[in-house]
């Protein structure tokens, strides 16, 4: 195994012309081009809750408060210039005055209510497909109660309603420009939200493109446009940047990064809090028996993939937690172990007779996602596994019923608590709970206190407890935090958050820090 490598996906390539500088503080503000592999399907943020949707449309839509990734995802004030708890089950927030839509508009308490309301959460056609669903699930109803305050009410006790409401899918629309799309096709053409930009074209495999909101709340954006280009193909990305075409490229992979690194460009970005993990079908023959579980896991040499694939520069986490979760987070939980012997005795143990297990795989949307799966499929292998790839085209076919196979996903803490990875997909309503891969009474039951906790000592137990079935029962295997390497134009002054979003508005610190 410590042969492996990555094979470079690029050739030596000559510098391009001199390209002008780009800075955010400059007067004239610059217009940017940035070249993504993949865009949102859908302009609106109840839709989805992925990569390409959280990288793009974070700088087109405000929520009432907003996360400062750049400061431990605290909560901090957005829309709504103060809140404050009434009883365990009711939250109230005050607006900020003269907060603009895209369109001019005024946002108003009744737009609030809308937003955060049944219709959206529901979608298009009424199904409840859409990530608000799981995301506001507690929210038993949110009411004008005056033209600058809003009452929501959860159905049972939320001690991090106020965080989720900070998160990705509570975001503020107008309510007006809604109605005169007339339907939500029409919608996803000109959305019309209170961020820093907003969206003027999304063309399937083409790009989006955002141009500034100049009445942005939070002060003038330092770009007057951004283009995100999708350009599938990494060495393709590289090649446009040498070469002037684009000021920023995404998803660059360490094997890039000396063909980049020059006196002209920067790579930057790091191990993001994104955790990537094998999702697996507990129903599926031999996947059902937990030893094979644990054996699949305890197979995995983690740090010959991150120093082979990632040159080191990722981590594995202590279970699936981040410190960002404050006094429930438990730095004492170890991190996966790596023991292919005892790997290999839960094989014998589990009387495995060599049948296919099924990975389903897709073409690399996750980062080095293909070179790892094959790197796994060894791993495998020399404890007794017998894995087979079989190529997926989309997610559609991932999902599709019956599985019985193991799969590639990531748990994203969307707000800063353990409710936002793990119980937000496992719980009742989530995404991984609707596929019926996983059925733990024991762990519904401690997610389900945790939840509606407020007790910090009990939270720490049950926190606790959540990661011990984890380990124990293997319902999805933790490989890594992924990584987001950017490179960029050395005078565009832009830097990442150790997240997906990629924020381009003034809060971004070196965007304060150079107007």
């Amino acid at each position: 195994m410590r042969g492996l490598s990555r094979r470079s996906l690029l050739k030596a390539v000559a510098l391009g012309a001199a390209t002008p500088e780009l800075a955010f503080g400059q007067s004239s503000r610059p217009k940017i081009v940035v070249a993504v592999p993949t865009q949102p399907d859908y302009t609106d943020p109840v839709m989805l809750n992925n990569t390409p949707a959280l990288r793009m449309l974070s700088n087109a839509f405000d929520g009432l408060l907003r996360i400062d990734f750049s400061d431990n995802m605290a909560v901090k004030p957005a829309i709504a210039e103060t809140w404050r708890r009434i009883g365990s089950t009711s939250i109230e927030f005050t607006l900020r005055p003269r907060v603009k839509f895209h369109d001019g508009s005024t946002v108003t308490a009744g737009d609030v209510a809308f937003s955060l309301g049944k219709e959206r959460r529901l979608g298009p056609a009424g199904t409840g497909n859409t990530v608000a669903s799981q995301y506001q699930q507690s929210i038993a109803s949110v009411q004008a109660t005056g033209p600058g305050t809003v009452l929501v009410t959860t159905n049972s006790p939320d001690p991090v309603i106020d965080k989720k409401l900070a998160a990705w899918s509570a975001q503020i629309v107008s309510e007006s420009a809604f109605r005169k799309a007339g339907s939500w096709e029409n919608w996803f053409k000109a959305p019309v939200g209170a961020g820093a930009y907003r969206v003027i074209s999304n063309e399937k495999d083409v790009s989006l493109v955002l141009k500034s909101h100049d009445e942005y709340w939070g002060g003038l954006p330092p770009l007057e446009s951004i283009e995100f280009r999708i350009v599938p193909e990494v060495a393709s990305r590289v090649n446009g940047l040498l070469a002037g075409d684009y000021d920023l490229i995404s998803d660059l992979l360490p094997d890039q990064f000396e063909s980049i690194e020059t006196s002209r460009f920067d790579i930057v970005g790091g191990a993001i809090a994104n955790l990537r993990v094998l999702a697996i079908d507990t129903t599926a023959p031999f996947l059902s028996d937990r030893r094979i579980r644990q054996a699949l896991s305890l197979a995995i040499d983690r740090d010959l993939i991150i120093s082979q694939l990632w040159r080191g520069r990722i981590d594995v986490p202590h279970g699936a937690q981040y410190p960002m979760f404050g006094d429930v987070y438990d730095p004492s939980f170890p991190v996966p172990a790596y023991d292919p012997e005892k790997a290999r005795t839960l094989v014998r143990q589990a009387a495995y007779n060599g049948d296919p297990i099924v990975y389903r795989l897709l073409n690399n949307w996750y980062p080095n996602q293909v070179l790892t799966a094959q790197i796994l499929v060894q791993m495998w292998k020399a404890v007794g596994l017998n894995v087979v790839l079989l190529p997926m085209e989309n997610f559609s076919q991932v999902y599709a019923k019956p599985s019985h196979a193991i799969w590639d996903e990531s748990f994203l803490p969307s707000w800063p608590d353990p409710t936002s990875m793990v119980w937000r997909q496992h719980a009742p309503g989530g995404s991984q709970h609707a596929l019926k891969i996983w059925d733990s009474p024991q762990y519904q039951s401690v997610g389900a206190a945790f939840a509606q906790s407020s007790d910090s000592k009990e939270r720490r137990q049950l926190a606790r407890r959540a990661l011990e079935i984890f380990a124990e029962e293997v319902p999805f295997i933790i490989l890594h935090n992924n990584g987001a390497f950017y490179a960029k134009r050395r005078k565009l002054a832009w830097t990442p958050y150790s997240a997906l979003v990629m924020d381009f508005g003034p809060f971004n610190p070196v965007s304060r820090a150079t107007q």
